[in-house]
């Protein structure tokens, strides 16, 4: 049954239980902090009268203060994560409701103010004398490998509207290299007419970006060069990391699925690099039957996100985290548990299935931290910290894919994110990384693998050794993630004591 209640009505409700003081709290568009009566015990209503105060306290700070009673109360912060590596800081507006419209994409194609980035094989075209700053170039440069503007349906296929949507900004014919449009920077300091969408909704101005993937040969723009993806992505500034995931995913996606997966035609680029659609259906055969993919939603025809946790495990008391590595790793490299997101699961119920299988250890209480894009190739990570009580013990023999995994203690931890080499990773070190997660490091046979992974009956239960730092068969901790990967991130918001609720809530 819905509820029927207005905002001002809550408020009078809430006001009988709850008490806010603008002195000590100070309710604005980023963080709010209000007390749930302790008589909601639906789930449901809680949400739905949380979310509608919360909204109206923005609209209305006057209202902010709510005298009455204060009984025992659930303290629920939002609070708008903008640390987030890789994600902007802030983003692009993609203006996604413009992506169908080959008039709108054109007018940002041939803007003077246009910028093009440029990848080959994946790897970013940055500046040749500082290659973590992007090389951006201009139409005119990259002229003769652009092609042809978007396209739209001919008079006679805009008369049908089944036809119509089959060349909604369009690249024809199919070989055609896709043109991403990634969106337009609307800051203010971005271009002298620049106009967010929050004063014209529906013609934001700015300067228009697009990723295009590099014809192959030896053509280099002048001043350029195609720099190593891991090494130049995580040497950039916050906002050129996000046009990069989103750019090198995008490319990705449309360079993988140039055949159909329905029929195996070849596909071609619309809505401005966003959707891939079969080329049957462009051109029908008499008397055969149509691809599937052309009828319906599909989600091969759109870029996909594989969704991934990573998880922060902290011991009873929460002074101690879980971390492992895998063999193929840089010397010392120690992270976060980690592992993919399966249909039919929650964030919280992939906690506990992977540091299970991984190491052995039933995790209690999850609580969702943050997210973060993930250009390699293309992934969005959930960061997520959850407890563990002590009486456990670690074992390699489930999935045989952890060399190692101990707990480490906050000063152990504290001295390495303290200091540059603790987090510091070579060319080398990122190439090994990378290798690990594209599948392409050597693996030793199985039996061999096995035998070396699953812990002996003293094994398992050997701790880490008296300094803290290593780990089975003298393994040493030295070096955690950087803060531009979600493991370093929450690595550090534990080290700085900043998971207060992961650490006093009851398993």
């Amino acid at each position: 049954m819905a509820l029927a209640l207005s905002p001002s009505l809550i408020v009078a409700h809430i006001s009988a239980y709850a008490h806010l003081d603008k002195g000590s709290e100070t309710i604005h568009s980023q963080t709010s902090i209000l007390c749930l009566p302790s008589c909601l015990e639906n789930p449901r209503e809680s949400a739905i009268l949380l979310e509608t105060l919360h909204r109206y306290l923005l609209e209305k700070p006057d209202q902010s203060s709510l005298h009455g009673p204060q009984p025992p109360c659930a303290i629920v912060t939002w609070e708008t994560n903008e640390g987030s590596f890789y994600s902007g800081q802030p983003p692009l507006n993609r203006l996604s409701f413009q992506r169908q419209s080959p008039e709108k994409l054109n007018a940002h194609l041939n803007a003077p103010n246009a910028r093009f980035i440029l990848f080959r094989d994946l790897k970013p075209l940055v500046k040749k004398d500082s290659p973590s700053e992007w090389l951006f170039l201009s139409k005119s440069d990259i002229e003769s490998h652009v092609g042809p503007d978007f396209s739209g349906p001919s008079s006679e296929d805009a008369a049908s509207k089944e036809r119509s949507r089959l060349f909604e900004a369009a690249r024809l014919p199919a070989y055609l290299p896709p043109i991403v449009f990634l969106g337009i920077d609307d800051r203010a300091d971005a271009s002298t007419d620049s106009k967010p969408m929050s004063e014209d909704p529906l013609n934001p101005r700015g300067v228009p970006y697009f990723a295009m993937d590099a014809p192959k040969g030896d053509w280099v723009p002048e001043g350029g060069e195609f720099g190593d993806a891991r090494s130049v992505g995580s040497g950039m500034g916050g906002w050129e990391a996000g046009v990069f995931a989103q750019g090198r995913a995008l490319v990705d996606w449309n360079s993988r699925n140039k055949f159909c997966a329905g029929c195996g035609s070849p596909t071609y680029s619309l809505w401005g690099g966003w959707k891939r659609s079969c080329t049957s259906a462009l051109e029908p055969e008499e008397g055969k039957e149509a691809c599937f993919s052309t009828k319906g939603l599909h989600n091969f025809a759109y870029p996909r996100t594989d969704s991934v946790v990573i998880m922060g495990i902290l011991n009873e008391a929460g002074d101690k985290m879980l971390l492992g590595r895998q063999k193929s790793w840089p010397k010392g490299m120690y992270s976060c548990l980690a592992g993919f997101i399966e249909p039919g699961e929650s964030f919280e119920d992939a906690v506990r299935r992977e540091v299970l299988e991984e190491a052995g250890i039933v995790v209690g209480p999850v609580r969702y931290s943050s997210s973060q894009p993930w250009p390699y190739p293309a992934n969005i990570m959930v960061g997520c910290f959850g407890r563990a009580s002590d009486d456990q013990t670690i074992r390699f023999d489930l999935d045989n894919e952890l060399e190692d995994a101990q707990w480490f203690s906050r000063s152990v931890l504290a001295g390495l994110v303290g200091s540059k080499e603790g987090s510091y990773l070579s060319k080398d070190d990122l190439k090994k990384l990378d290798d690990t997660s594209t599948g392409k490091a050597k693996m030793e046979d199985d039996r061999v693998t096995a035998n070396a992974l699953a812990p002996s009956e003293d094994q398992g239960k050997k701790d880490v050794d008296a300094e803290g730092k290593k780990g089975r068969q003298g393994m040493e901790l030295t070096r955690v993630p950087p803060d531009t990967a979600i493991a370093g991130m929450l690595i550090r918001t534990w080290v700085n004591g900043g998971v207060e609720l992961a650490s006093t809530s009851k398993l």
